[in-house]
């Protein structure tokens, strides 16, 4: 944040449980009002980077005629970690364990409480709700397709077809930045609409229902880019392309084409990180032939402050209709366990042999 002290607005709007301090950037002088704020689960980095890239590219680029366009149109807030005691130990949830995108009703944390403060205050035109996704997510079911980017509208009731005003600008926001970003994906890797089943205690739907146009971006997987930097690049073209069809729009008629959002094709969970196919394993006399699938987890080293990733087995069996970063067929080979055994349980660390 000392990068942008001279060229933007830094304040502290609060404390979290463990007494750190939450700030709020401010940038541009116009009359619509953007608010963007990200790690409300604190080991979700990936939408802070981006923010300071946003940031990054408008101080680097001050006199464009198209950052001072935005600039002189928009007055965007960033939060950019909403939850610093999560962060810390690179946890999910808040210091009492609190998940921060559940307590949009009884907002019991404080730092839930310093966000809804923020937005009443301010009143902002538009939200940016940002998170990170699990690698879980594919985009159709025809192929591996791994979700770069999933959007949402938060819902704002259970019935499918009820849409408030808020909630079709957000549509339609969405709308343009999918279009904009096709231009541009790489080869493998698409974009996805996230399930729009209501959470009613969640921020985005919470925030949507009370007429506040709310839109969560998801910064997926793309292969081998374990730090997400390829990722991080594709949500920061997200974030100005949105704020960039707010401004030239002046805030008006956002929802115009709000009905192509459902063109959008949905998340599918079908993948996995790998997947050995067709491995013989052995129970006393029996043979059988299984597909073992693993995940990557995330091992925090709380001395060195650093991140090491694992891999674990999370299914067994016919898995013919998952897709998986990496693969191989291990046809005729046998499954032995690090202390010999000859078959695979769920929960077993990749420490195996398959020969």
């Amino acid at each position: 944040m000392n990068r942008y002290k001279n060229t933007c607005s830094i304040i502290s709007i609060g404390l979290s449980i463990e007494k750190r301090k939450i700030f709020k950037i401010k940038w541009g002088i116009g009359k619509i009002k953007v608010l963007i704020w990200s790690q409300m689960h604190g080991n979700e980095t990936t939408g802070t980077k981006s923010m300071f890239d946003v940031l990054g590219f408008f101080i680097k680029k001050t006199n464009c005629d198209w950052v001072q366009f935005l600039k002189k149109n928009l007055t965007i807030l960033f939060i950019p970690m909403l939850n610093p005691d999560g962060s810390e130990i690179f946890q999910r949830r808040n210091a009492i364990n609190i998940d921060l995108n559940r307590d949009a009703i009884r907002l019991q944390s404080p730092e839930i409480q310093i966000l809804f403060k923020e937005i009443e205050k301010n009143k902002p035109n538009i939200l940016f709700n940002l998170h990170d996704q699990r690698s879980i997510y594919n985009v159709g079911n025809q192929y591996f397709n791994p979700s770069i980017l999933s959007f949402l509208s938060p819902s704002i009731s259970r019935e499918k077809d009820i849409f408030s005003i808020s909630r079709k600008k957000s549509m339609g926001i969405i709308n343009f930045i999918v279009k904009e970003l096709y231009k541009v994906l790489p080869d493998i890797g698409s974009i996805g609409r996230f399930s729009d089943e209501l959470y009613p205690t969640a921020t985005g739907d919470r925030l949507q229902k009370l007429g506040y146009p709310c839109i969560l971006i998801e910064s997926g997987n793309h292969p081998q880019d374990f730090h997400k930097e390829i990722i991080r690049k594709y949500t920061v073209l997200s974030i100005l392309s949105g704020i960039y069809f707010i401004s030239y729009n002046k805030g008006e008629n956002l929802e115009k084409d709000y009905k192509f959002y459902f063109s959008i094709p949905k998340n599918e969970i079908i993948l996995l990180d790998k997947i050995y196919r067709k491995v013989e394993i052995q129970k006393n006399k029996d043979k059988f032939l299984v597909d073992i699938g693993l995940m990557n987890f995330d091992k925090f080293d709380f001395m060195k402050k650093n991140i090491s990733v694992y891999k674990k087995i999370v299914d067994i069996g016919d898995l013919s209709n998952f897709f998986a970063y990496e693969e191989s067929i291990e046809t005729g080979k046998k499954f032995y366990g690090e202390k010999g055994e000859s078959f695979p349980k769920i929960g077993n660390i990749e420490n195996f042999r398959i020969i």
